[in-house]
C-alpha cells in the first residue's frame, strides 16, 4: 500500500467518546482531518458544538451526540443514531475517563470509586457491547481503549484510577482474542502525563510538576495531540498486524 494511503481514513464512520475536551477533543479532531466522519459523544453539549465547528471549518465531517457513556439508556440512544445514519462502524475510541482526586488511597471517598468505575469501566463496558454489532457489520475494524500507564504499573494517590485501567488494560487483550475473527483488532493507548484539564491541578502544582518532571525522560509533559496521532496509528491500516497491544506514550516515564 502507498505510503500516503497507510494513514487516510476517508469513508470510514468513527466513534469517539469523552470528545469535548482533552486527549479526546484532539482525537477526534486528527481522526477527521485523516478523512473519518467522526461521531463524537459527551455531556458537554456546548463544547461538542464548538468542537464540530472547528472540524467542519477545516473541511472535515463530524456529527455529536450529547450523552453520559455511564448510563446505558443514553448510549443505547446514541448507537441508534449511529445505526440508522451510517448502518455500521469503523473505528471505535473510548476515551471517556474520571480520575476526581489525586490522594492517598485511605482517603478515597466511596463517590469517587462509584464515578470511576461507572465512567472507565461500564462506559467502556457500554460502548463496547453496542459498537459491536456496527463493527462487525463493516466487515472489518478497529477499537482503541484508552488506558494509561497506570493500567500496566502502580502509581500513588491515584489507587482507584489505575485499578479501573489495569482492568481496562486486560479487557482490550481479552476483545483482541475474541473479535479477531470478526475482523476486528482491539489495542490499548496507555499515555502517560498529558497537559490537559484532568492533570492542570498537578500542572499547578510546582512543587508536585517538579518531582513528576524528575520522572520522564524527556523532561515534559506530553501534548493531547502526541496521544491523537498515536491512536490514529492504531486505527488506520499502518497498523493492520496490531491487536492486544498496549501502546505506550509517556516521555519514557515506564523506561526506568
Amino acid at each position: 500500500m502507498e505510503l500516503d494511503k497507510l494513514f487516510n481514513l476517508e469513508g470510514k464512520v468513527a466513534l469517539v467518546t469523552g470528545a469535548s475536551r482533552g486527549i479526546g477533543r484532539a482525537i477526534a479532531k486528527v481522526l477527521a482531518r485523516a478523512g473519518a466522519l467522526v461521531n463524537m459523544v459527551s455531556r458537554k453539549g456546548d463544547l461538542l458544538a464548538q468542537l464540530q465547528k472547528e472540524i467542519w471549518g477545516e473541511g472535515g465531517n463530524s456529527c455529536y451526540h450529547v450523552a453520559n457513556v455511564a448510563s446505558r439508556g443514553e448510549m443505547e440512544e446514541v448507537f441508534k443514531k449511529v445505526r440508522e445514519r451510517h448502518g455500521h462502524l469503523h473505528i471505535l475510541v473510548n476515551n471517556a475517563g474520571v480520575s476526581p482526586h489525586y490522594l492517598p488511597f485511605h482517603e478515597t471517598a466511596q463517590k469517587d470509586w462509584d464515578k470511576m468505575l461507572a465512567v472507565n469501566l461500564k462506559g467502556t463496558f457500554y460502548a463496547s457491547y453496542l459498537a459491536f454489532p456496527l463493527l462487525k457489520a463493516a466487515g472489518r475494524g478497529a477499537v482503541v481503549n484508552v488506558s494509561s500507564i497506570g493500567g500496566l504499573i502502580g502509581l500513588p494517590r491515584v489507587a482507584v484510577y489505575t485499578a479501573t485501567k489495569g482492568a481496562l488494560t486486560t479487557f482490550t487483550k481479552t476483545l483482541a482474542v475474541e473479535w479477531a475473527p470478526c475482523g476486528i483488532r482491539v489495542n490499548a493507548l496507555c499515555p502517560g502525563f498529558i497537559e490537559t484539564d484532568m492533570t492542570s491541578g498537578i500542572s499547578r502544582n510546582e512543587g508536585l510538576r517538579e518531582e513528576l518532571m524528575a520522572r520522564i525522560p524527556l523532561a515534559r509533559f506530553g501534548r493531547p495531540e502526541e496521544v491523537a496521532y498515536a491512536t490514529l496509528f492504531m486505527v488506520s491500516p499502518a497498523a493492520s498486524y496490531m491487536t492486544g497491544h498496549c501502546l505506550v506514550v509517556d516521555g519514557g516515564w515506564t523506561s526506568w
